[in-house]
């Protein structure tokens, strides 16, 4: 198999429905790859990723005894995994596969120019075929999972993930920074928009986890540190001043969002100029004596509209006007979102509440005895008497967000909520993490929404754990220890904390990277400046194979981009080689 005049590729060319056949003349192509040496067999499919398509590659491996597959088609994206498990089935390895984009690098892009987009193709292709000779098969890479789960946080979706997990079968361990659990639900007086006990809602559901043998519920306590690998994460917390640890194979994180600060602003002073948690807060306490009352929404520029912040103050406005018809209550706001319901708003118009539509440049303006603000829809400047004025305030990340984030090498976006991967945006045959993300951590929600999603990151989790063991067939980034000098500068490089030094004989420190954690970024080996570190299957070898066959293919005395940049950069064709 090594000897690559006995390689025998198969290429399979997509019609993709007319998607690639209505620009690329696909016969034309077909011709232009038969020649290639390691070529076994070229073959038209209408779509190689139906059942039809995927069951002729199958029969072909085993009819023509073909030891590559290249599939020139769409993006690998989306399809790749489906022609490796393909390729399995038929008893070849699925890392013996090479697939080439000829639909969105060609078809769809250059639409303008049909004799460029044809010979791009072919370019492509014959690249393909040239990285696909030198293909090895790779071993799965297979661990053990550790058959229990972490929830990090203790609000309403915390405690929904964790009682769905241990119903599932597995232990769960909660952890609540907080001495206390129910998050920010703990601290409301009715559920929007059915006006349920906030407090009845919650001590249900603290009482389901209290009482579940399989949790085990740790208040006051902080995850200090992640470590371990994918299926068996070694994590240590910290607790009344005390240390311990413990192992889990999948963590959720619940750990929720908070009010923002307003600090100051609009006069904030917790008693005349509150904030809705606050409002909240005195309604379950000792109720609100205040007779007349301006709620103020959208105070602050923020990256997002929250209805969140805007239901709670539009259902705290008929809940004042319910509980005294008298009280004046005015709702000032730049934008209702299309998510509130229609008849909480048409509820709070008919039981006499006033909605102020106000523009971003022309803020309520808070003084001693008025909230002074142009009101958008009468076009008029309006001064508005108030006893308490209630600023809606966006929900935000929480402050340790970032400090988890890094220990658990999982994304924030630009807001600084979590990010959980798209899996129609990344390959599904990368390893799968463990790690789920529900409830406001991801973005402001509103109660139902957050049991929805910790419904589902519970379902997932076990799911992940039942399969008893993580497995990967993607080849992760490999250390040549007769190059590696053991200086370091590779851990320093890792986004993910997938590398680490190994003694080698006392003397020799070595790179050794964890495949399930390396996401083959490609860091490591581009610091590496003893080019000890390789990128399979991106190899040096590989790629200058694909530039040769690009450079090699007919192109009638045309000039070529890649000759070209051979020229600029000092070297000839043959020099790559």
């Amino acid at each position: 198999m090594d000897n690559e005049s006995e390689i025998k590729i198969g290429v399979f060319i997509c019609d993709c429905g007319s998607k690639i056949a209505d620009l690329i003349d696909l016969a034309a192509l077909e011709e232009g790859i038969r020649d290639v040496p390691t070529v076994a067999l070229v073959q038209r499919e209408m779509y190689s990723c139906s059942k039809k398509g995927l069951s002729d590659i199958k029969e072909a491996i085993r009819e023509h005894g073909l030891d590559r597959i290249v599939v020139a088609g769409c993006t690998p994206r989306t399809h790749e995994p489906l022609f490796k498990a393909a390729l399995e089935e038929a008893g070849l390895n699925g890392s013996l596969f090479e697939m080439v984009n000829i639909r969105e690098q060609c078809a769809l892009v250059h639409t303008d120019d049909e004799a460029g987009a044809n010979k791009k193709a072919l370019d492509l292709t014959r690249m393909g075929v040239a990285k696909a000779g030198l293909l090895k098969p790779a071993g799965r890479i297979e661990t053990r999972m550790t058959p229990a789960a972490m929830v990090i946080g203790g609000g309403i979706a915390g405690l929904t993930a964790a009682s769905a997990v241990a119903g599932g079968g597995f232990p769960v361990k909660l952890v609540e920074k907080e001495t206390e659990l129910g998050g920010l639900v703990g601290k409301l007086n009715l559920l929007y928009p059915r006006d349920d006990s906030a407090r009845e809602f919650l001590e249900k559901r603290i009482g389901t986890a209290e009482q579940h043998p399989a949790i085990e519920i740790l208040t006051g306590a902080e995850v200090v540190d992640v470590g371990g690998s994918v299926g068996d994460y070694h994590i240590t917390i910290e607790q009344n001043g005390q240390s311990s640890e413990f192992d889990v194979g999948a963590i959720i994180v619940a750990m929720g969002a908070q009010e923002f600060e307003p600090d100051g602003m609009f006069r904030h002073d917790g008693v005349k100029v509150i904030t809705q948690l606050e409002l909240e807060q005195a309604l379950r306490d000792q109720g609100v004596d205040a007779h007349r009352v301006v709620m103020v929404l959208d105070s602050i520029d923020t990256p997002h509209y929250s209805s969140v912040s805007a239901a709670t103050a539009l259902k705290n406005s008929i809940l004042l006007k319910r509980t005294d018809p008298k009280r004046e209550v005015s709702l000032l706001f730049r934008r209702l979102g299309a998510d509130l319901d229609r008849r909480t708003i048409r509820e709070a118009r008919d039981v006499g509440v006033r909605f102020v539509k106000y523009n971003g440049r022309g803020r309520p303006q808070v003084t001693d005895e008025m909230v002074e603000v142009y009101d958008q829809l009468r076009g008029e400047e309006l001064s508005i008497p108030y006893d308490l004025v209630v600023l809606a305030m966006p929900l935000v990340p929480r402050e340790d967000a970032v400090k988890v984030s890094l220990m658990l090498r999982t994304p924030l976006d630009g807001n600084g909520f979590f990010l959980e991967p798209n899996m129609r945006l990344r390959p599904q045959n990368y390893v799968r993490d463990g790690i789920f993300v529900c409830g406001s951590a991801h973005y402001p929600v509103d109660v139902q929404e957050s049991i929805f999603q910790a419904h589902r990151a519970a379902a997932k989790a076990v799911r992940y754990l039942s399969d008893g063991k993580v497995d990967s067939d993607t080849p992760s980034a490999i250390v040549l220890e007769s190059l590696c000098t053991g200086c370091g500068a590779c851990v320093e490089a890792c986004p993910f904390l997938a590398i680490a030094m190994e003694e080698r004989g006392g003397t020799l420190s070595i790179s050794r990277i964890d495949p399930l954690l390396c996401k083959r970024c490609g860091n490591c080996a581009v610091v590496c400046s003893a080019k000890a570190i390789v990128m399979e299957p991106y190899t040096d070898r590989e790629l200058i194979a694909q530039i040769n066959a690009a450079l090699a293919a007919p192109r009638d005395g045309e000039p070529r981009i890649l000759g070209l940049m051979c020229e600029w950069s000092g070297y000839a064709a043959a020099d790559l080689a």
